[in-house]
């Protein structure tokens, strides 16, 4: 079973882009590749930490990039990951306007927020309650930095 999350992008408490993720949502998954990618934007002449909705397609992209692979077996029979030949070619990634109700995490990019130059990411480990559609949204997780986590 995948753990799902979304990353809602904010600004002035109002969310702006919402970003699904199938697997790895988790805070040493999901989490980790978020500050990942903020650092990466970092380096960028003009990272947009200040612009949720450009920032959220950055994301996308980043996303789409990280999942374009595919497991193959070679001539020997060992499963190897291959690149997809189409950048249009992943699966694991969507733009929502509302959370689906099988999320474990939702991550917070607060772009109205800086902190160290960078927006302020929350993750909160969530639960909703069916039929209700009800959410509870519990104290928020710490998210390893990315080179605390092993590979």
């Amino acid at each position: 079973m995948s753990t799902r999350s979304t990353t809602h992008f904010t600004d002035e408490g109002r969310t702006v882009a919402i970003i699904y993720r199938h697997s790895d949502g988790y805070p040493e998954g999901a989490g980790t590749d978020i500050l990942r990618f903020l650092n990466e934007c970092g380096k960028l002449n003009d990272p947009r930490f200040t612009d949720p909705s450009y920032l959220a397609a950055k994301y996308v992209v980043f996303l789409a990039d990280m999942f374009n692979h595919s497991f193959q077996r070679n001539s020997k029979g060992v499963l190897k990951e291959v690149r997809n030949k189409s950048k249009l070619e992943f699966l694991s990634v969507g733009v929502l306007m509302e959370d689906p109700m099988d999320i474990e995490y939702r991550y917070v990019i607060d772009c109205g927020t800086l902190e160290d130059g960078k927006p302020k990411v929350t993750c909160y480990p969530v639960s909703c309650s069916y039929p209700e559609n009800r959410w509870t949204q519990y104290d928020p997780v710490v998210i390893p930095e990315p080179e605390a986590v092993s590979s």
